[in-house]
């Protein structure tokens, strides 16, 4: 396993010569995919313009594209895709003659689908658990399904009912849906509900997730102006990420969207100077952005900005227990976190620090992601197995790089040959 190695020049300041390019947003991606191969009824898809290059994208387009003609070997692999297997797997159980096998990376093969295979069962779906109960690999024979009415456990993941909404179509009887227990990233249902109701005219928008990385930069940066190439207006947006523009801003960071639709961030240094001053941690409900966390987390934290984040359970469920992972790895760099079941948190604690120490990315993309800016405040970061980036922003690093970091992956393999 390879460690991405980042360097930044605090007293260089160079300028921006290109805008950073953010992919497409892959939670409207993968919506839009399965609702173009339900309303193609299996032919050919149209190719969508702003559709993500990454990982999780490039491996439901692939499943979508076997299960058109035919599947082969009767095998369908969605990769490290939370969103695509949950998805794909809903779209399988509600076809009549489907017959195979949906499987996943080993890291999703550890994350619950119990949720999602119960409430299929509870309306006809046939799903067989090949190995453990409520995991994949999944036996499925499509039907079509009774529909109606269907429980679902909201509190793990808001893609167990997304998957339901974008197939209820396919159903004999339209969905009335119960959540038991409090629905989390409710934000993204609702994007479901939206794609699905806008679906003729609706885009692939920038990925405002993406964007939340760069928001940490220009509030490590105070004074730098960032430029992004191209952000969808809050104010119209699907994405529930989009909020990225009010936190940041009460916390520093200024946005100016511009009438060709690109934006410029820029962090002002009195505002977050005031803000790192106080002596109460700022208490955040993120429970429906839990994708901002890692971004805030490691962001706030080295710009002197205490926090509390509540509500956040659900992330131990994520690519990786990203609550126990960022705790983790901000100690290597000098940051004691607190944390507890559904919370988060950093009240000021220091601590001592090694020199170059090396973050782990626990396979996990986000986390890479958060931890890269870090070089901003440190001048150095080293990130152990960064490829993983590649699942939702391959170009991440090259976009880094624009803003005047420095990046290079080693292969930290020791010889021990003598």
């Amino acid at each position: 396993m390879s460690i991405l190695q980042i360097n930044y020049d605090r007293n260089s300041f160079p300028e921006q010569s290109e805008a950073v390019t953010l992919p497409g947003s892959k939670s409207i991606a993968a919506r839009l995919l399965v609702l173009d191969y339900i309303n193609s009824k299996g032919e050919a898809m149209a190719e969508r313009d702003g559709m993500p290059d990454c990982d999780d994208t490039i491996f439901l387009s692939n499943a979508l594209r076997r299960l058109k003609d035919g599947g082969a070997d009767g095998r369908y692999d969605l990769g490290s895709g939370a969103a695509s297997l949950r998805f794909f797997v809903a779209l399988a159980a509600s076809l009549p003659g489907f017959e195979g096998v949906v499987d996943c990376s080993a890291q999703l093969r550890r994350r619950p689908l119990s949720p999602l295979i119960n409430a299929l069962r509870g309306i006809g779906a046939d799903i067989e658990c090949m190995e453990r109960v409520g995991y994949p690999p999944l036996y499925i024979k499509g039907k079509t399904l009774r529909g109606g009415k269907v429980r679902v456990d909201g509190s793990v993941s808001s893609q167990f009912v997304s998957a339901m909404l974008l197939v209820e179509k396919l159903w004999i009887r339209p969905l009335t849906l119960r959540i038991d227990g409090e629905e989390v990233s409710r934000p993204y249902s609702e994007m479901t509900r939206r794609v699905v109701e806008n679906y003729a005219k609706c885009e692939v928008e920038p990925d405002w997730s993406a964007a939340a990385f760069f928001y940490e930069v220009a509030l490590l940066c105070p004074g730098r102006e960032i430029l992004l190439g191209r952000l969808t207006d809050p104010a119209v947006s699907v994405q529930g990420d989009a909020a990225s523009r009010d936190i940041f801003n009460l916390l520093g960071v200024e946005t100016t969207l511009h009438d060709d639709g690109s934006a410029t961030l820029k962090g002002n240094a009195s505002v977050i100077r005031r803000m790192s001053y106080s002596g109460i941690p700022l208490e955040l409900d993120l429970n429906g952005m839990p994708d901002l966390v890692p971004a805030l987390a490691v962001g706030m934290a080295l710009a002197g900005i205490k926090y509390r984040f509540v509500n956040i359970g659900h992330l131990r469920h994520k690519e990786s227990d990203r609550i126990s992972a960022l705790q983790m790895e901000m100690e290597k760099i000098g940051f004691g976190l607190e944390s507890g079941s559904d919370w988060l948190s950093w009240t000021g604690r220091r601590l001592p620090v090694g020199e170059n120490e090396t973050v782990d990315s626990h396979d996990d993309h986000r986390i890479v992601m958060a931890f890269a800016p870090v070089a901003a405040k440190l001048n150095y970061v080293g990130i152990r197995g960064a490829e993983c980036v590649a699942k939702s922003f391959p170009g991440f690093v090259a976009e880094l790089e624009k803003l005047g970091f420095t990046a290079k992956f080693i292969d930290n393999k020791t010889d021990n040959t003598s």
